[in-house]
């Protein structure tokens, strides 16, 4: 626990824009007795305690310097490894409904942990995949709109009262596609819109390399530059995903293979310098699925089966997974069951 009542206002204060005046007037206090809570020549009745954590939207806890984060971390990590062994490869249907209901529990145990709020509600985002592409609910229309309004309801939560930005792009994109596989392309789009763009190229990662140069020389630059490519990195994969997972479902023989193997090439390229990449496994298995399957959908099952056995034999071969990872890649590939 953090004690300094009067450096937590003050903190919390500044992080959300408000001046002394402001903060006493939501109060009903004076400026006088908001300067000296933050200078801590006096501290605030125990019966302001609630009234000032609301007007500055955080818990009383939060207020008081109770660190929350370490056990909210926890039970996070302890569900994630619980939604994992709980995943069949062999149902992917059943699995996401049966890992969002378990999340839904634990959600309404744990309001206030947006952590979990948040994973449920990603979860519900997948769900929203199957409800509308493959008809999962379809004979229980109710339970499917109750499971997608409650989804939204906690993302809305998510948005308004946690103070993590990250966090709250991470709802904002989840109920995009909830509203997207909803057919409600209007509130779909109000989520998109409020998302950060690269379209504004005056990003701080352009001038944080820049600043490392003049402050402290290029040797310090070039480590800026493998951080900030990293998170290129992630962004240009999840673009080569997207284009390469469409083309392989949706476009005809000819562009699906041309742009899949424009998606392979801009990606070998981009990992040739393996420190500004990370770790690309994840995405070589996507875009070795999506060949697969462009070649099923032209007809050419040979291929297909080739692509197959020797991307298996490959990371067999390099180890890139522990042996129950590669059975179940095995059994996802060879029978194309397709995960999100």
């Amino acid at each position: 626990m953090n004690n300094h009542l009067g450096l937590n206002i003050k903190n919390y204060r500044k992080n959300k824009g408000f001046t002394q005046e402001e903060l006493a007037g939501m109060i009903g206090v004076t400026p006088q007795a908001v300067s000296r809570w933050e200078s801590e020549a006096g501290l605030p009745d125990i019966s302001m305690i609630v009234p000032i954590a609301q007007a500055l939207n955080i818990t009383t806890d939060t207020l008081l310097g109770y660190n929350a984060v370490n056990r909210d971390d926890y039970l996070a990590s302890r569900l994630r490894e619980q939604i994992n062994g709980m995943w069949d490869i062999s149902d992917t249907r059943g699995s996401a409904l049966k890992c969002t209901e378990f999340l839904a529990e634990e959600a309404n145990k744990n309001p206030m942990n947006f952590e979990v709020c948040l994973m449920y509600v990603e979860e519900v985002a997948g769900l929203s995949y199957y409800i509308d592409m493959e008809g999962l609910l379809s004979n229980e229309p109710q339970r499917a709109e109750a499971i997608l309004e409650d989804g939204i309801k906690k993302g809305v939560n998510v948005i308004r009262y946690a103070s993590d930005n990250k966090m709250i792009n991470k709802a904002h994109y989840a109920l995009a596609w909830i509203y997207i596989h909803k057919k409600d392309f209007l509130n779909a789009r109000e989520h998109i819109n409020v998302l950060p763009s690269f379209e504004n190229t005056r990003m701080k990662e352009l001038l944080i390399p820049e600043l490392a140069f003049f402050e402290h020389g290029f040797e310090e630059m070039k480590e800026s530059f493998a951080t900030t490519n990293k998170m290129l990195c992630n962004i240009l994969m999840s673009q080569l995903h997207c284009i390469a997972e469409n083309y392989a479902y949706w476009g005809d023989k000819d562009e699906a293979i041309r742009n899949l193997k424009w998606c392979e090439g801009v990606a070998r390229a981009f990992a040739e310098i393996p420190e500004y990449t990370g770790d690309l496994k994840g995405f070589w298995k996507k875009l070795n699925h999506n060949m697969m399957v462009a070649y099923d959908r032209a007809g050419d099952h040979n291929k297909a089966n080739e692509l197959c056995e020797n991307y298996l034999k490959m990371v067999k071969d390099n180890n890139d997974y522990s042996e129950e990872e590669y059975e179940t890649i095995a059994k996802e590939f060879r029978e194309r069951i397709y995960q999100l």
